[in-house]
């Protein structure tokens, strides 16, 4: 796939180049994460309501964007 942008703000350039990068790290985030404090006196749940209350207001949905 050929994919071409063009613009003059370098932030952009450096989000969009990392958007890939970082659908995979919210993907392994919220399917895989939760599981490293499943086993300890961590609160991990109220974390991931939180986690998954964030995804809601930016209307992420991340297995639309990692398959």
């Amino acid at each position: 796939m050929k994919f071409k942008i063009e613009t003059k703000d370098p932030m952009e350039a450096k989000r969009l180049s990392k958007a890939n990068d970082m659908a995979g790290f919210i993907w392994e985030l919220v399917n895989n994460g939760w599981r490293e404090f499943k086993h300890t006196d961590y609160d991990y749940p109220k974390a991931w309501s939180k986690i998954h209350d964030l995804l809601d207001e930016y209307s992420l949905d991340i297995d639309d964007l990692w398959e």
